[in-house]
């Protein structure tokens, strides 16, 4: 007669490894989505901000253009960075003497233009090569008299060079303030997220561990009445019995998948080595009775690779529960006279349990899919749903591995479970 055994209550010491993983990817996109938008309103103001003091110097310089040209008395004395062109009765033009001889001639060419051309009368940009960019002007005057004026734009762009760099500056002090704002609101925002991990994670262990006590007492009760010797085996009531010890015991394994989920990674002080050889052999003797009612040959071999065994650091428990899941998923799935091998050995520096079936196997594209927990298929001899090969997932991923599922409709399946050699393990013994 077996039990379902008794544990004493779980004590979340912290948060589970996979639970931090998904708390610090949450943190992160949350940070990166706050700064992304911050800093993009920040880039908008700034590029506002800019465009606005580039106008408003750039009205300023021509409203400084109109009134130059309208008070100019002699083109020899114009305001420092201003060159002034007036034409003479006798068809010459008079420049600024400080003009050089490529601007001398934009000045005088836009001396003798039209005061009706809205190219020549509006204040427009030409560049000189080699000498530099200028604004320049042409208007008539009430005196009837022709001015032409060229601003050097030297000063201009160098004041909109200062005020970008101010308003870089701005902008990079305000993206780290963002950033530093940005850390803490989702640091805030995460935390609710954390605790109703942490909640949901008590409550499955307190859960689990409060129904183990009166499952064991109805698991023991059944068997006891299905072993009674004066029940006759073949009534109805013996079959219901019967059917009553299996649904207990199915039961009893369910909750043993979510104690084992529940306190992963929860007590670091029981990590230790870990011989998989052992691991599988205690596995084979404890399923082999389940493999017979089944009419399944479950057997065990070890690699001869090397010397040394396919040693591991972590729980032993954890690890056994998923061993025991990847056999039980095969026996289940393996048809009356199968087979099922349970191999263990060490693999590229990594060491491996590859548990080989001659069952119906699966689709190749729903692989990946046979670790979620949603995951769910009518095969076998009962229902089998995905919890038991997700928390072989979730042990593997706890204990720095992986587990991988190759199959054929109708050739069978093998499922890969690979985790780091005790020398290369990422935790250290205790």
């Amino acid at each position: 007669m077996t039990g379902l055994g008794t544990r004493p209550r779980p004590t979340p010491a912290r948060q589970p490894q996979e639970d931090r993983i998904l708390l610090r990817r949450a943190w992160w996109r949350s940070v990166a989505l706050t700064a992304a938008g911050m800093t993009l309103v920040l880039l908008m103001m700034g590029g506002v901000a800019l465009v606005l003091v580039d106008r408003h110097q750039s009205a300023a310089l021509d409203q400084e253009l109109a009134q130059i040209l309208a008070t100019a008395d002699d083109v020899g004395d114009p305001p420092p960075g201003f060159y002034l062109a007036q034409p003479r009765d006798d068809g010459s033009v008079a420049v600024t003497a400080t003009a050089s001889a490529a601007l001398r001639t934009l000045l005088t060419t836009t001396a003798n233009g039209s005061p009706d051309d809205p190219a020549l009368n509006e204040p427009h940009d030409v560049a000189l090569p080699g000498t530099g960019t200028y604004r320049v002007q042409l208007i008539q005057r009430s005196d009837e008299r022709r001015w032409a004026i060229a601003s050097d734009l030297a000063d201009l762009r160098a004041d909109q060079h200062e005020v970008m760099q101010a308003i870089l500056l701005a902008e990079a002090t305000g993206l780290a303030g963002t950033l530093a704002a940005a850390a803490l609101l989702s640091r805030r925002a995460v935390a609710p997220l954390a605790r109703a991990l942490r909640l949901q994670r008590r409550f499955v262990a307190d859960a689990s561990h409060e129904l183990r006590a009166p499952l064991t007492v109805l698991h023991t009760r059944a068997q006891i009445l299905a072993a009674t010797p004066s029940l006759d085996p073949d009534c109805l009531l013996a079959h219901g019995l019967h059917g009553l010890v299996e649904d207990t015991h199915a039961l009893g394994e369910v909750i043993e998948d979510l104690l084992v989920s529940a306190e992963l990674d929860r007590h670091p002080r029981r990590m230790q080595y870990v011989d998989l050889n052992v691991v599988a052999a205690t596995v084979c003797q404890s399923m082999a009775a389940h493999a017979a009612a089944h009419d399944v040959r479950l057997f065990h071999t070890a690699g001869t690779g090397g010397a040394d065994p396919p040693l591991v650091t972590g729980h032993p428990a954890a690890l056994r529960r998923a061993v025991t899941a990847l056999v039980d998923n095969a026996i289940a799935h393996t048809p009356a006279g199968g087979t099922v091998e349970l191999h263990t050995g060490i693999h590229d520096g990594q060491a491996e349990v590859v548990v080989t079936d001659t069952g119906i196997g699966f689709e190749p594209s729903t692989a990946d899919a046979l670790f979620t927990r949603s995951h769910h298929a009518d095969h076998g001899a009962r229902p089998r749903f995905g919890l038991g090969l997700a928390l072989v997932s979730e042990i593997a991923h706890a204990h720095g591995g992986s587990v991988r599922a190759d199959g054929t409709p109708g050739r069978g399946a093998r499922f890969t479970l690979q985790l780091p050699g005790a020398a290369a393990s990422p935790r250290s013994r205790p």
